[in-house]
């Protein structure tokens, strides 16, 4: 749940936020060395933490360690835009 207002309130702030890691083990090199690889707009689920469902099995599925919630915009269904780190 922390992580899901971290990625809301970093939709609102201009300070970096780094990614959400999600793989385990990581070295504080590995998690230095995280590059973008992938981005997913995701859409028409019901709410917030559907969302970071949603965007966390995408992650993993393309073998993600991190993601990153961005563009998010919440009307009757939650829209935003995922970019997934490894």
């Amino acid at each position: 749940m922390k992580a899901i207002i971290n990625d809301v309130i970093a939709v609102f702030t201009r300070k970096p936020h780094g990614p959400v890691i999600i793989k385990s083990g990581l070295t504080d090199e590995e998690k230095a060395a995280l590059v973008p690889v992938r981005t997913l707009s995701v859409g028409w689920v019901s709410s917030v933490d559907e969302l970071e469902r949603e965007v966390i099995r995408e992650a993993l599925e393309h073998g993600a360690a991190a993601y990153l919630i961005s563009e998010l915009e919440q009307a009757r269904f939650v829209h935003a835009r995922a970019t997934l780190f490894a």
